[in-house]
């Protein structure tokens, strides 16, 4: 009896540990090292930019004669580089972010990498491209090669990296944030806002010209402030007065909007000393 109880106890721990196995095994090897080095990265002495990648960049690509855009989130120590590449691709039921993990490294001026989707979850999309670091570092380019399951045959064009220097992070305003990664003077310009056209409004959206827009990029955590440091002229986000490295970048909701009109009211947390307090009525 105590054999056989113990055959079936080992049984089961068998299959317990098959079924965990796989995201333990992943958490352990992939998550906490990633985590714990990207701490290390924050607190060590910066590369020379011309060589350091770390940071948001908004890349662009050309498929099938149409021009794409994706949001590169990365982190560098010494030569090694990884991070996670969004993407927004067009479906015949919408739009659906897709999720790559980018593993490379640098070499002189040159960056070699490869790219994995992380979600959805599907058998193959995946590629690798080549980049020439130009402009003091402020721009990569080069070309890509990808492979899915729409087509097994590799395809590539050309590929363009642009810094942006802004980081998405924790706000104290409001969730995350979007963040000066350097100084700002009056007037810069910071970032396009990229997105596409919808016909209704979301916590995110921000109305252009009469036409709603839902964000794509890091701009999707750009939060409100009855004292903003940035405002948009036509989609460009511009700063108002000059900006310090490390502060949060925000706008004043009610600018963006039909007939300065907020379609999803909120308590301002901004903490400036005109707060209003209460920002958007209800409109049908």
């Amino acid at each position: 009896m105590g054999f056989g109880l113990g055959v079936l106890a080992g049984i089961i721990a068998t299959i317990i540990a098959g079924i965990i196995w796989d995201p333990l095994k992943y958490l352990v090897f992939a998550h906490l090292p990633q985590f714990f080095i990207e701490k290390l990265v924050f607190r060590l002495p910066r590369l020379p930019r011309d060589r350091n990648l770390t940071g948001t960049w908004e890349t662009e690509f050309e498929k099938d004669g149409i021009a794409h855009y994706e949001t590169a989130i990365v982190s560098q120590l010494f030569g090694r580089v990884w991070g996670i590449i969004e993407y927004h691709k067009q479906y015949d039921s919408g739009r659906r972010l897709r999720k790559y993990r980018m593993t490379g490294s640098v070499r002189e001026n040159i960056l070699v990498a490869t790219y994995d989707i992380v979600s959805p979850k599907q058998p193959l999309d995946r590629g690798s491209f080549t980049l020439e670091f130009l402009l003091g570092g402020t721009k990569l380019e080069g070309c890509y090669s990808w492979t899915d399951d729409s087509s097994r045959e590799p395809k590539g064009d050309k590929y363009v990296w642009t810094r942006l220097d802004i980081r998405v992070k924790k706000s104290r305003i409001h969730g995350k944030g979007v963040f000066a990664e350097e100084e700002y003077q009056v007037g810069s310009e910071v970032a396009y806002f990229r997105g596409y056209e919808i016909d209704y409004d979301t916590r995110y959206s921000l109305t252009f010209e009469g036409h709603k827009i839902e964000p794509t990029g890091p701009l999707k955590y750009l939060n409100h402030s009855c004292d903003p440091n940035c405002c948009f002229r036509g989609r460009t986000l511009v700063t108002k007065r000059q900006v310090e490295q490390g502060e949060e970048l925000t706008v004043d909701y009610s600018e963006t909007e039909d007939g300065n009109k907020v379609s999803y009211p909120f308590k301002c947390n901004c903490g400036s000393g005109n707060c209003r307090k209460d920002i958007g009525v209800l409109v049908s």
